[in-house]
C-alpha cells in the first residue's frame, strides 16, 4: 500500500469520506471546511495538512493580518497561518513527519482539529490585536 493508499484508509477509518482532486491530492470535509492533504514525496513520511484561503484579507489591513498570522504561527506549535502568495487572503497548514501508521493517524486527527478551529481563533486574535 502506497503512503496515500494509507492515508485515505486511515481517514475513512476515522469517519471522513476522503477524495481525491484533480491534481491527485486528497481532500476531506472537516466541520463544513474543504481540507486537504498532500503527501509529497512516496519516500518520505512528510505530510502536510491544509487549509486555504480561510480569510479574506480587506484593503488596509495587511499590517493586522500580519501581525495576527505571526502571533498564531508563534504560539501554534503544530500549524502555520500565513499570508498567500497573492496577499489576498490568508491561509493555514500543519506539517509533520510520522513513524508509523497510529503516528500518522494521530498526527492527521491532531491537524484536522488544528485546522478545524483556526478560523475562529484567527478572528479572535485579530480583534484582540486591534483593540489593544
Amino acid at each position: 500500500m502506497n503512503k496515500k493508499e494509507l492515508i485515505l484508509q486511515i481517514l475513512e477509518k476515522m469517519g471522513y469520506k476522503p477524495e481525491i482532486d484533480g491534481d491527485g491530492d486528497i481532500l476531506v470535509r472537516y466541520q463544513m471546511k474543504t481540507i486537504f492533504v498532500f503527501v509529497g514525496d512516496e519516500e518520505d513520511s512528510y505530510v502536510a495538512v491544509f487549509l486555504p484561503q480561510f480569510h479574506e484579507i480587506a484593503e488596509g489591513e495587511e499590517p493586522l493580518v500580519l501581525a495576527t498570522c505571526n502571533k498564531m504561527t508563534r504560539e501554534l506549535k503544530l500549524a502555520k497561518v500565513f499570508v498567500d502568495q497573492t496577499f489576498k487572503n490568508v491561509s493555514a497548514s500543519c506539517e509533520f513527519f510520522y513513524a508509523n501508521e497510529e503516528s500518522l493517524e494521530n498526527s492527521l486527527d491532531k491537524s484536522l482539529q488544528m485546522l478545524g478551529v483556526v478560523r475562529s481563533q484567527f478572528r479572535k486574535n485579530k480583534t484582540e490585536l486591534s483593540e489593544g
